[in-house]
């Protein structure tokens, strides 16, 4: 992580810091942002490793990492990798605080994928990383408010 360029997302929420915490890493919990075609192999503990297998038609996605720190509610840190696309891993630390309304989300990527794909940019875009993230964070969010 010696490189400066990264991803860097800020969400408040307006649920509990558990309530996303388990989103993030309780499989029927994570439905909602990986959809009903994933499969989850979760260890979640410090140096457990985690698979997440997401069917798109014919096409197979596989994510892998290692969790790196699991303090819940509060942080989570854990390798990520796309086998498939790069032998790189990258590194993501998610921060999770309580505010007055819920919840303020820290979201950060390191790595040599993430890095490259971030300088590639022009002024103004948005990664796609970023956009898949926040996708991910819009989808949580709608399904909080759907069952509140």
């Amino acid at each position: 992580m010696n490189d400066e360029t990264f991803l860097h997302i800020e969400r408040q929420f307006d649920v509990s810091p558990e309530t996303v915490f388990d989103t993030l890493t309780v499989p029927e919990k994570m439905r909602v942002w990986w959809g009903d075609n994933a499969e989850f192999e979760i260890d979640l503990k410090e140096r457990g490793q985690w698979k997440i297998t997401r069917y798109e038609g014919n096409e197979e996605f596989v994510a892998v990492g290692q969790y790196l720190a699991v303090e819940r509610p509060s942080r989570l840190e854990y390798t990520f990798g796309m086998p498939q696309f790069s032998s790189n891993t990258d590194v993501i630390k998610v921060q999770i605080k309580s505010d007055r309304s819920g919840c303020l989300v820290t979201f950060d990527q390191y790595g040599e994928d993430i890095a490259s794909e971030l300088k590639a940019l022009r002024p103004g875009e948005t990664s796609e990383s970023e956009a898949g993230w926040q996708q991910g964070f819009d989808l949580m969010a709608a399904a909080w408010s759907e069952s509140a």
